[in-house]
């Protein structure tokens, strides 16, 4: 019995001072009963221990009562100090605390407080892991109110939930790792909702088998291709198993597993490549089968590679962006400028792009499709925007997919400091370094509108660094627009309001953009069909200082409040570092934003 209450959560125990009691049988020292667990939720069924400090017990003529609410459909005695009760509460059960009350040949006894009724309750399927197995656990719940975002499981002492997947109120999975040093025996399972808890007691169970594996290298390069082995103890390793990693509990995609094999339940191998960009450290690796797996943790370390700059890219900005203030009409400048060296990610991530920009079918598994995926952002399928000259077209906004969990492109340093230089000036930028994620880039903080000249083309001259990129002057690196330009008529300011049913007509000083740049102008708000979708009318309009929304676009957008941004743009030819293969263009923009209210 000692193991048992070495289990028992302090300050929780529900303890009790018998009303009746046989001196005879019982002596002198007091009579402590508990009952475990303490709580039990509607519409649930559970086995509750009682236990007694003195041996009451008898294999006959024992009863339970719960009250109301509570059918007692069991009382087995284990031995003289201990008993199981199976007991099923009612799903309108009276919620709060209440007594128990034990009848055995040892007396009749009252137990105050002995079980809390809550209305939250779940169950585990399944609810036994072996040491060192890594699966995923469904948990349904009665009355709960679970929530994505804010609901979180916990499994006791030395069972890690790597993932918490809420899929409605009353069901989530969550993915735990048992400990390759976890003890055996029940844990107590919780679920933290906002400030509610919910507690199922001894719910799961660690069993004393243990399952384990062994991965070789135990060491990696960034950007190297290696063969690999798994060697495991009582696994169960099928053509389906997949590898996964993981750093200080977050799962990452940095490795990519090209190839695997499995000899038989317990061996495998394969190939694999460690990202250029992957983080550096010890990797915990899961290999999983189904529902379940094997944990290795510290499984492998991921060294620092070899830099290869044959492969890096320049990525570079220089705009100024302009915002109307709706109550003063007072404008706000800003102007930003940067530079940043990086080299991209090998392998690419993720590995194969989305296959098709109008198939509905998300090929690449990044959970976005078509149009919402990055891939497609140059597909003529999803082409956005007019074209011009003097063209309009109203257009559905789609989103940005993105792409899967990728590490951050390993940064380069070019020196303390880099310039762009031109004949109008010369732009000196300064190395920073990102304290979180240690990317290094070049900007000024000060910079403002005397820095950006008009109509130039600036080259790119690096400072160097031994241990990263040399001394380079990179010609036709940055161009900036041809002129400035300013919004006429009408202010786009003060809840400036229009009727849809009516011509839009603006004007503005020509920047002069055609035939090198673009200028262009956008409504932006909510479209009338599909309902409710993010959309915009847009223009590209010769430059000639005056253009017009016509009814048949403006009344494709819902009444309401809109912006409207109006726009130079202009694209410089690809360059890149001779010493470097890949070349990439460089924009600019000027651009206003202002509002507008549709009705």
């Amino acid at each position: 019995m000692r193991l048992l209450f070495a289990l028992l959560p302090l300050g929780i125990t529900a303890c009790n001072t018998p009303t009746e009691a046989d001196p005879s049988e019982l002596g002198t020292q007091a009579q402590v009963l508990t009952f475990w667990p303490p709580e039990a939720g509607r519409g649930t069924t559970l086995d509750a221990k009682i236990t007694s400090t003195n041996s009451i017990f008898e294999f006959v003529d024992n009863s339970l009562d719960l009250g109301g609410g509570v059918t007692v459909n069991s009382l087995t005695v284990l031995d003289g100090w201990s008993a199981v009760a199976n007991i099923t509460v009612d799903p309108a059960a009276t919620l709060g605390g209440r007594d128990g009350y034990l009848d055995t040949r040892g007396g009749a006894f009252t137990m105050s407080d002995a079980l809390t009724i809550v209305d939250d309750s779940f169950v585990l399927a399944p609810s036994r892991a072996k040491i060192g197995e890594h699966l995923r656990v469904e948990l349904i719940g009665t009355n709960t109110e679970w929530a994505s975002g804010q609901t979180w499981a916990g499994f006791g002492e030395d069972v890690e939930v790597t993932a918490v997947d809420v899929l409605s109120e009353t069901y989530m999975v969550a993915e735990i790792t048992v400990d390759p040093d976890a003890v055996p025996g029940l844990r107590d399972v919780y679920v933290e909702n906002g400030n509610d808890l919910t507690t199922q007691y001894n719910a799961f169970q660690v069993d004393r088998v243990g399952i384990s594996a062994t991965f070789d290298p135990p060491e990696m390069k960034q950007g190297q291709s290696v063969t690999f082995s798994i060697v495991g103890k009582d696994t169960h390793f099928t053509d389906k198993s997949e590898l996964r990693f993981f750093q200080y509990g977050d799962e990452k995609q940095d490795i990519v597993v090209d190839s695997l094999t499995v000899i038989d339940a317990e061996n495998m191998y394969g190939r694999l490549t460690v990202s250029n960009a992957a983080l550096l450290g010890t990797r915990d690796i899961i290999v999983t089968t189904g529902t379940e797996g094997v944990y290795m943790e510290d499984a492998t370390t991921v060294l620092d590679g070899d830099l290869d700059l044959s492969n890096v890219v320049i990525s570079r900005w220089f705009y100024v962006a302009r915002s109307i203030d709706n109550t003063s009409g007072d404008i706000s400048e800003a102007v930003r400028v940067g530079v940043l060296f990086y080299l991209p990610l090998d392998p690419a991530c993720p590995p194969d792009p989305e296959a098709s920009c109008s198939d509905k079918i998300d090929n690449d598994k990044d959970d976005y499709t078509d149009c919402n995926d990055s891939d497609c952002s140059q597909d003529p399928a999803c082409a956005g925007g007019p074209q011009p000259y003097d063209a309009n077209g109203v257009w559905q906004t789609y989103t940005t997919g993105g792409s899967a969990d990728c590490p951050d492109p390993e940064t380069l340093s070019a020196g303390d400091r880099v310039w762009l230089e031109s004949d109008c000036n010369i732009v000196t930028l300064e190395k920073q370094v990102d304290g979180s994620s240690g990317m290094i880039y070049y900007t000024k903080d000060d910079v403002s509108l005397s820095d950006y000249c008009f109509d130039q083309m600036y080259s790119l001259h690096t400072e160097g660094d031994p241990n990263g990129i040399p001394e380079e002057i990179v010609e036709d690196a940055q161009p900036t627009v041809p002129a400035d330009f300013e919004m006429l008529d009408p202010g786009w300011w003060g809840n400036f309001t229009h009727n849809r049913a009516e011509d839009l007509v603006y004007t503005w000083t020509p920047a002069q953009t055609y035939p090198d740049a673009i200028f262009g102008t956008q409504i932006s708000g909510q479209l009338v069909e599909p309902d409710g979708a993010s959309g915009f009318a847009g223009s590209l309009p010769w430059d000639d200082g005056e253009h017009t929304y016509t009814p048949s676009e403006l009344g494709q957008l819902k009444d309401g409040n809109a912006s409207f941004t109006a726009f130079s743009y202009i694209e410089g030819p690809p360059v890149g570092f001779t010493f470097s293969t890949i070349q990439t263009k460089s924009t600019s923009t000027v651009q206003v934003s202002g509002t507008v209210i549709l009705e």
